[in-house]
């Protein structure tokens, strides 16, 4: 079994613009330089979020360069938030439920972001009701705003699995079980393939599993291990594995369906009984942040009129703003999976483990079993 590495290293070791000049100036006076604060804006968020449709649109609206740097999960871009040296981006996005308690801190005082200046993203009022659960504020401050919403679960290759006829389609089985032994990959994620694991055994809030129980799930993943053809570490990788035909079945999201399903591959994406992996994405503006102002548009960009109407159909994203919510058809509707956000699709949240450094012992002891 092959197993991909990535060149980023491992994953956890590491109300209107008007205003825009008066922001503009206040940032000067910290001594950041200006042409960065006119022109560039460094973010880390999922690529696709910036991809060639979308990307433009954000600039326009914002009147910046967005600078994207390569997404790994979210693990990853907490840890860089957490680094020494700071986070060195001016914005950064990952999953409310798994970033806040480190975004956040434990109480006020130890965010590990700056407060959010609503007066700069008037398009907050657009935000749809099931989003609002994503803002992130304590003591009358933001410090996270909802971006849009996505989803995991399992693609696969219509020409080797079959939909309706195949009860495999209907569960997180196909990702673990025999039947497509040597066509499965699996993410190199301790996080998403932990929480599927545990989900598929029943464990009802699988972030609280204690030790024995992430035992238990260690022992059936390693059981299962013989079945998988290779580990993936970005999506990118996910993606060429099953355009090449390598694997016909991973672990994937909503991005990648799309973007393969553009190209005019037959893959698409299980709607397992147990639940996809629901999470809203949200951004938040590290305390190193040297664009301050352009943050704040980027943010305000992406919840606009343009943005949110071009999401789904552009990178398989579901909007966080109304706007995006206007004049769905039905085919739209069951395609992207927008019965996410009104609950007619069963979803799970992708938490914050109770225990992450146990998380990642186990999937450790997984990935070197023979």
């Amino acid at each position: 079994m092959t197993a991909l590495k990535t060149m980023h290293g491992p994953f956890i070791h590491r109300r209107s613009l008007l205003k825009g000049g008066a922001a503009l100036a206040a940032t000067a006076a910290k001594g950041f330089p200006a042409h960065a604060q006119a022109n560039e804006v460094t973010a880390l968020m999922v690529n696709a979020m910036v991809n060639p449709t979308l990307k433009p649109i954000a600039e326009e609206e914002a009147k910046v360069k967005i600078a994207e740097g390569a997404f790994m999960s979210g693990t990853d871009t907490v840890s860089r938030l957490t680094a020494p040296g700071g986070a060195r981006y001016d914005l950064m996005n990952s999953s409310f439920a798994f970033s806040q308690p480190v975004v956040m801190g434990a109480k006020a005082g130890q965010e590990r972001v700056q407060a959010i200046d609503p007066a700069l993203i008037p398009n907050l009022k657009h935000i749809n009701a099931p989003s609002k659960a994503g803002i992130g504020e304590r003591d009358g401050k933001i410090y996270m705003v909802p971006h849009s919403w996505g989803f995991d679960s399992i693609l696969y290759n219509r020409k080797v699995v079959t939909d309706e006829n195949d009860a495999y389609t209907q569960s997180w089985s196909l990702l673990f079980e025999d039947k497509y032994a040597g066509r499965i990959g699996w993410w190199d994620v301790a996080h998403q393939m932990l929480m599927a694991a545990g989900l598929y055994l029943g464990h009802a809030k699988p972030e609280q599993m204690d030790r024995n129980q992430l035992n238990e799930v260690a022992k059936f993943l390693i059981a299962k291990k013989k079945n998988v053809r290779t580990f993936y570490s970005t999506f990118a990788q996910g993606s060429n594995l099953l355009s090449s035909g390598e694997i016909d079945i991973c672990y994937g999201i909503a991005p990648m369906r799309n973007e393969l399903q553009k190209r005019g591959f037959d893959i698409t994406g299980a709607w397992p009984k147990e639940g996809v992996l629901s999470l809203i994405s949200t951004s938040y503006i590290p305390k190193d942040c040297k664009n301050v102002a352009g943050a704040h548009a980027v943010i305000n960009a992406m919840l606009g009129e343009r943005y949110t109407k071009a999401l789904a159909d552009a990178c398989g994203y579901l909007p966080a703003a109304d706007f995006g919510l206007k004049d769905i058809t039905p085919e739209q509707h069951k395609r992207f999976g927008y019965g996410v956000l009104d609950g007619s699709v069963k979803h799970y949240p992708l938490a914050f483990p109770t225990n992450m450094n146990m998380w990642i012992e186990t999937w450790s002891k997984v990935k070197s079993s023979s």
